[in-house]
């Protein structure tokens, strides 16, 4: 980053310093949350946890180097005392980003948006110098992070912003300021706290205020809450879409093409990652890239060059199977694209699906429907883990286990030679373990 001012901090924090009065004429030149990862010359912000809090870890971060601290606490230490500290550190995030006049995309939806981010940061990174979200920092702490980490030399952003409480979106995208607002669909994920698909809905376009004037708003035209959404440029398989997938064709699990089409121009596309919803994405990385003047070749070799991230539907050819290891996360939606894949592989099609979280009221039901989904793609071998994906599995003949421990104790007997393996569920449910456990046999 670049340095900042510790006098500018003060002020845009609306706090009071305590410390040397000289140091307020000096500058920190990066910023963390973890004394772990802490350089010397930071300014520390101490975050509250649901089983820690953070300012317990002021002596360490100055003893790392930190040269001060944001606090909410009395401190000997020299520090910017605020009420909130996520909150002050969300407003110096935002007069950070606001010394940067370059082209920001903001991406947000129910799912695919991680995938998504990947995509069109390798579309941009093709032709410019782009700077991107990495790891999961998309969240109230995490966009932050990302934000502080813009440089003179990058010429645009791409920024992924996630939710599952109301006003989330509306604080990330305040302090972004996206000149581009990208929103990939209107799912179920976290839905027992927003209510209903109508409350996600309006949760995701909570960005859309702050996207700075003379931008562009880009929505999968085939969803049928973001189709509404007015002065749009969309995309999807539908014609009616300003950008649309003709000839698009999986070829077995390690890739897709299609031809991007729209009014004066056709461009083929070829991936290294399969499935429907993967078009989709790919779509809107086009989207971008047109936007931003990206030439159409340079369009391609991003899109082409593009690889999964570990956990999000990495296809693993394994001595004996083949595996797909989407473990990352689970909501309805991405699980049932992740299932339409498994259903095109070669052999038997096994699937191991471990709970999805945070659905509420609704959570027996959108289980057992994507149990029934399963069944009737014609998956060999359904196995549910976890409490909900057990009840669930009553419905079809599937094989349900309470834990993941007891699923392990019968995994060699249930897999063999030649099988295609879908392994996925919510992040809480650890499923890392289970794809150790298949790379072991």
């Amino acid at each position: 980053m670049i340095p900042f001012s510790i006098q500018k901090a003060v002020e845009i924090t609306g706090g009071k310093f305590y410390g040397p009065e000289t140091l307020l004429s000096n500058s920190f030149d990066s910023v963390s949350i973890d004394t772990r990862t802490m350089r010397s010359g930071a300014l520390y912000v101490p975050v509250k946890g649901d089983v820690f809090d953070g300012h317990r870890f002021i002596p360490q971060a100055i003893g790392k180097g930190a040269k001060l601290t944001l606090s909410e606490v009395d401190t000997p230490y020299p520090h910017i005392r605020v009420q909130n500290s996520v909150k002050a550190f969300q407003a110096l995030a935002h007069a950070y980003r606001c010394q940067f006049d370059i082209p920001l995309v903001g991406i947000t939806g129910s799912a695919g948006k991680t995938t998504t981010r990947g995509m069109v940061s390798a579309v941009l990174s093709a032709a410019y110098n782009t700077h991107s979200t990495t790891g999961n920092l998309n969240n109230q702490t995490g966009v932050p992070q990302v934000l502080f980490g813009l440089m003179p030399e990058h010429q645009c952003a791409v920024v992924e912003m996630g939710t599952n409480h109301f006003g989330e979106i509306d604080a990330l995208a305040a302090m972004s300021e996206p000149t581009m607002c990208l929103i990939t669909n209107i799912g179920e994920a976290h839905i027992e706290f927003f209510g209903s698909r109508e409350g996600i809905f309006r949760g995701k376009t909570e960005m859309l205020p702050h996207m700075r004037p003379g931008g562009r708003i880009i929505v999968n035209g085939d969803d049928e809450y973001l189709c509404r959404i007015p002065d749009t440029f969309t995309f999807g398989f539908g014609k009616q879409n300003d950008l649309w997938a003709e000839d698009a064709r999986e070829d077995d699990l390690f890739g897709a093409s299609f031809t991007a089409c729209w009014d004066g121009g056709r461009l083929p596309i070829q991936l290294q990652v399969p499935g429907h919803h993967m078009i989709l994405n790919a779509l809107s990385a086009v989207a971008v890239g047109l936007a931003l003047h990206v030439p159409p070749e340079k369009i391609q070799q991003g899109l082409a060059a593009f690889a999964p991230i570990s956990g999000r539907m990495a296809v693993e050819k394994l001595p004996r199977f083949t595996l797909l290891n989407d473990v990352y996360n689970a909501n309805p939606t991405s699980m049932k694209a992740s299932l339409q894949v498994l259903s095109r592989a070669a052999g038997r099609k096994v699937c191991i699906l471990a709970d999805m979280l945070e659905l509420g009221e609704q959570a027996a039901d959108l289980h057992e429907r994507v149990a029934q989904e399963a069944a009737e793609m014609g998956i060999d071998v359904i196995v549910g883990v976890g409490p909900l994906f057990h009840a669930a599995m009553a419905q079809t003949n599937g094989l349900g286990f309470e834990t993941q421990a007891d699923m392990l104790k019968s995994l060699p007997d249930l897999l063999k030679t030649g099988d295609a393996i879908l392994v996925k569920g919510s992040r809480g449910m650890h499923l890392e373990k289970t794809v150790d456990a298949i790379r072991a046999l």
